[in-house]
């Protein structure tokens, strides 16, 4: 369960892809929490201006406020 990165591990060794290369994306502090403790990016997906400041404060490495954000 989160944060624990158990997941995150397993999901990497599966796809054969780095940490350094991955990112987490997620709503809730632990998913920031969980990104850290996995070793890849977090960014924060604030559905609203309270969460973006939530996700900030647990040290997202960026906060995005619509998915569009992450294309390109």
């Amino acid at each position: 369960m989160k944060p624990h990165p158990g997941l995150a591990f397993e999901a990497l060794r599966l796809l054969g892809v780095g940490a350094e290369r991955a990112c987490m994306v997620g709503d809730a502090v632990t998913d920031v929490e969980f990104a850290h403790r996995a070793g890849v990016v977090a960014v924060g997906y604030a559905k609203n201006a309270q969460r973006g400041r939530e996700l900030a404060a647990a040290g997202a490495d960026a906060v995005v406020h619509s998915m569009k954000e992450l294309l390109g």
